[in-house]
């Protein structure tokens, strides 16, 4: 009976130290990722790739014309985000990619090299390596001009463009962390209608702006009480 009680006894000392153990472990796991948690801010550089395309309507014929550039860019983000359920990732991320303005049809198409956007962020964290992927969705607002070579009228199309990234982050020391980034920001366009040229006759054109595909690579630090 003592030789019974003697093994249920170190049995559950056992199971005790490796629970323990287990919680331990959790624990510094959990801290070790606490990095992910609070406020950020985020700088980097960005290679963005986009263009246009004008479609002029006339009254028997349509002309069509089209360009791209890729650009370098700086980048900086501020956002908040923290764990749910120490793997599990959410936040609200706001960017912007600064540039020079791309300019066409000697310099009367004009993209803005100011690209502001918002987004909401879910990603998955891997404890053991301290890294996350995530998906990103939301919204940047992009401004396209021309200037019509007859006329010099000036024309603005401001647009909110829905956009998606994928990326990829690791956590270095308590809360400095690095960033990979691709974002595709989707096509938008704005027709502008009752135009006049020099002739007298009455045209409308489309202006597009083209889907844009934007690489990241940034530093973020988490801002800590």
């Amino acid at each position: 009976m003592k030789k019974l009680a003697f093994s249920v006894f170190a049995a559950a000392l056992a199971f005790g130290a490796e629970a323990v153990e287990r919680v331990e472990t959790t624990a510094a796991e959990t801290e070790s990722c606490s990095g992910y948690d609070g406020f950020y801010l985020g700088v980097g550089v960005a290679v963005v790739n986009d263009g246009y395309v004008v479609e002029d309507r006339f009254s028997s014929e349509i002309e069509k014309g089209s360009d791209y550039k890729t650009k370098l860019a700086a980048s900086l983000a501020l956002g908040f985000g923290g764990r749910i359920k120490e793997k599990a990732y959410l936040g609200l991320e706001t960017g912007l990619d600064a540039s020079q303005n791309s300019e066409y049809d000697d310099g009367n198409i004009r993209i803005g090299g100011l690209l502001p956007s918002v987004a909401l962020k879910i990603g998955f964290i891997h404890p053991e390596t301290r890294s996350m992927g995530y998906l990103k969705a939301g919204a940047a607002y992009s401004r396209t001009k021309r200037i019509d070579d007859d006329t010099s009228a000036v024309f603005h199309s401001c647009r909110w463009s829905p956009i998606v990234a994928l990326g990829a982050e690791k956590l270095f020391g308590k809360n400095v962390r690095t960033r990979f980034e691709a974002e595709y920001r989707f096509r938008t366009n704005k027709t502008f209608n009752d135009v006049v040229n020099e002739d007298k006759k009455v045209e409308s054109f489309k202006l597009t702006n083209r889907g844009a595909v934007t690489l990241r690579a940034m530093a973020i630090y988490t801002i800590k009480k």
